[in-house]
């Protein structure tokens, strides 16, 4: 009974500091923010305390709903393009890259030592009328002169595409490593090519890792803020821009963070989707 006692006194003192951590920096501040989410606004941009559902009213408006619906399509792009590219990566690198396979995911690893801003402000200057890209392009022939890329869809979709193709290569890689090459080579024994084999063997056992790529890719790019303001232009308003610019500039704060709490529960809906599909996948094995 000492023991168990003693047990139970450990893991609570254990789990004591992430439990506060978690309580002081993400609840405390969760609760705040849905606070002011039901809140009122004076005319100075102060929150008046209330209850109210105004602010969710109001993003049922034509010009905020616009702003969700750019955010689900740079969002759902971006993940179509991370997956698409990230599939072959994580395949090369789990079945034929061999002892270069931990070479090549701590390669992965090296952009993020670098500062975000840094890296995607580099694309800035890629992807400018001088940069790389264009002059590259004017060496080869393939155009005759410097090509306008900044502030276009395409300059954002490379940026998003950049910034969260590791995040879809490394879950996928983690299915992929795991399966039992003895599966494969069976399939090849009984008569399957190796389309064959990978659409009925490994595109099924990999199916977790590709579903948490489209999580990981997906929730992140809904509130992306800096890659379509660099390299966008900012011509098109997502929510991360929204949120920035009804907090900052419109000093609407109720509002802001009505729409915080929305992409909030848009975030929570995703990774629901996401547990009972891969229920679904474990419970069909």
């Amino acid at each position: 009974m000492r023991r168990a006692a003693r047990d139970r006194m450990v893991t609570t003192a254990m789990l004591a500091p992430s439990v506060v951590l978690l309580i002081v920096f993400v609840m405390i501040p969760l609760c705040v923010v849905a606070a002011y989410s039901f809140a009122g606004r004076d005319a100075y941009g102060g929150v008046v305390p209330g209850f109210s559902l105004d602010n969710y009213r109001a993003l049922f408006e034509s010009n905020y709903l616009l702003v969700f619906v750019n955010s689900f399509e740079l969002a759902a792009v971006t993940t179509v393009l991370s997956v698409l590219l990230a599939y072959p990566v994580a395949y090369f690198i789990a079945f034929r890259a061999g002892l270069w396979g931990p070479v090549l995911l701590v390669l992965m690893l090296v952009p993020f030592w670098i500062n975000f801003l840094i890296r995607i402000s580099a694309w800035v200057v890629l992807l400018g009328r001088g940069g790389l890209v264009n002059q590259s392009a004017m060496t080869l022939g393939i155009i005759d002169a410097p090509v306008g890329m900044l502030g276009t869809f395409g300059a954002t979709m490379v940026g998003m595409v950049y910034a969260f193709l590791p995040l879809a290569v490394f879950p996928i890689y983690a299915a992929l490593q795991p399966i039992d090459r003895k599966l494969i080579e069976a399939g090849a024994d009984l008569g399957a090519g190796p389309a064959e084999t990978f659409w009925r063997i490994t595109l099924p056992l990999s199916l977790p890792g590709v579903l948490a790529a489209v999580l990981f890719v997906f929730v992140p790019s809904m509130g992306v803020f800096a890659i379509p303001v660099l390299l966008g232009g900012g011509k098109s308003v997502i929510l991360g821009n929204l949120i920035v610019q009804l907090f900052l500039e419109f000093r609407n704060i109720p509002l802001g963070a009505a729409v915080s709490m929305l992409m909030l529960a848009f975030t929570g809906f995703g990774i629901l989707l996401y547990m009972r599909a891969l229920a679904r996948i474990e419970g069909a094995r």
